[in-house]
């Protein structure tokens, strides 16, 4: 067919610019020092090219996770894996730095067991930490220059399942966290006064368990249109965490090293979504999510953090000219737009951190056979966060991603013997 001469153009594209990725310096996020890390988003790649609207989408052929009772729409089993490369510029009042990023984002499988039951299990991240950078202070005797560095991050496995009564689904994910980060501290003083550097080092390993329950109702509006309107919760976790603490100095040509371990909780605080989308078949589709959480339950061995309230508003849509298309196989595709804008974890000054950003998707649908097909998703996001004064820094990020699914027919009722 026409599709199988362009497809090897198409994916040696898109891994051409997903590998541009890896010349990039090492990622540098200095807002990934407070909490966890930064969040990491759950949404699958095709999501993500509708500004990651995905509460109320129950796509038959995609496991999404960010809403667990869309498993019970699935109708082939979905295996997906995500890719994604980040470019990062910093800017404050006085410098500017390009960093950037590439790796796995998701591993999912999806499938249904029957019309009203399906099930979906995969690895998910749930933060990222890593930065560098770097402070000068002048005090009244010599100046200090304080580096701080970090890297690390949480991960989440899950298991799920769903059940559909005509209209109606609900669904639950179980799953549990664990990881590690390491934050960084080292002073360097400029005076006579023969103070050598000292380092402050933390370890941090956290793990516990988390639930995610979900609903979803979809409703035939007319022969043509469709309403489906989601909700999702995760409830608040309490982590169970183990640090360890170096602290070293040398002063007086006298070496000082103190070493603590230090068992105790890191709480995470609970997540709420709603979502809906109205669509027109295979045609084309709408969408508008709000998420929200209160980060300013975190507490880590009991402190807080420069964390806040938090919520986005996202809005996309994305369109088909002809899904049933056999000669022209180019109207299969998919076209995706969207918008997203909202209130970052971050607080600092009494003021909440701003996040923005606009998307664009497309999707290449592959089919091999009657019962197994695939589809090859790319996303583009453009965004910013945070300002470039009053001391703080402003990021602003470009993120490309790939997502590939697969799709197979399981527990085919045999018809002969």
């Amino acid at each position: 067919m026409q599709y199988w001469n362009n497809l090897p153009k198409i994916s040696a594209t898109l891994v051409a610019l997903f590998l541009t990725s890896l010349v990039f310096a090492q990622e540098n996020s200095p807002y990934s020092r407070y909490g966890i890390g930064n969040l990491k988003t759950h949404e699958n790649v095709a999501n993500r090219g509708m500004g990651g609207v995905s509460i109320a989408d129950d796509n038959p052929t995609i496991a999404n996770p960010t809403n667990p009772a869309t498993y019970a729409s699935l109708r082939l089993t979905s295996y997906q894996v995500g890719m994604e490369g980040s470019r990062l510029g910093i800017k404050n009042a006085n410098l500017t730095n390009q960093t950037g990023y590439a790796g796995i984002n998701y591993v999912t499988i999806g499938f249904a067991a029957s019309k009203k039951l399906g099930f979906s299990f995969g690895l998910l991240p749930a933060s990222r930490v890593r930065y560098n950078m770097e402070r000068t202070d002048t005090l009244s005797y010599s100046q200090a220059t304080s580096s701080y560095s970090g890297g690390g991050g949480l991960q989440n496995v899950y298991v799920g399942g769903a059940y559909k009564h005509d209209i109606y689904s609900i669904g639950l994910n179980l799953g549990y966290t664990f990881g590690n980060y390491v934050n960084g501290t080292e002073v360097v003083f400029t005076d006579s006064l023969r103070i050598i550097p000292n380092n402050y080092n933390t370890r941090t390993s956290a793990n516990g368990l988390f639930y995610q329950i979900g609903g979803l109702i979809n409703k035939d509006i007319s022969k043509d249109y469709q309403l489906k309107v989601g909700l999702s919760y995760t409830g608040a976790q309490t982590l169970s965490s183990k640090k360890d603490e170096i602290w070293d100095y040398v002063a007086s040509d006298t070496i000082y090293y103190n070493d603590k371990k230090s068992s105790g909780k890191i709480k995470i605080p609970s997540k709420f979504a709603i979502g809906g989308i109205f669509s027109h078949g295979d045609h084309w589709q709408i969408g508008l999510d709000i998420n929200a959480s209160n980060w300013e339950k975190y507490r880590s061995y009991g402190e807080s953090d420069s964390l806040g309230q938090a919520y986005l508003i996202r809005i996309g849509g994305a369109y088909t000219p002809d899904a049933n298309a056999v000669v022209d196989y180019w109207k299969k595709m998919t076209f995706r737009m969207g918008f997203y804008t909202g209130q970052d974890i971050l607080r600092f000054q009494n003021e909440s951190l701003k996040k923005s950003a606009m998307t664009l998707g497309i999707g290449y649908p592959i089919r091999r056979t009657n019962l197994s097909i695939g589809q090859i998703n790319a996303s583009l996001e453009l965004g910013r966060r945070g300002v470039a004064e009053n001391g703080l820094v402003r990021e602003s990020f470009t993120r490309f991603s790939v997502g590939l699914t697969f799709n197979d027919k399981w527990f085919i009722k045999r018809r002969y013997d």
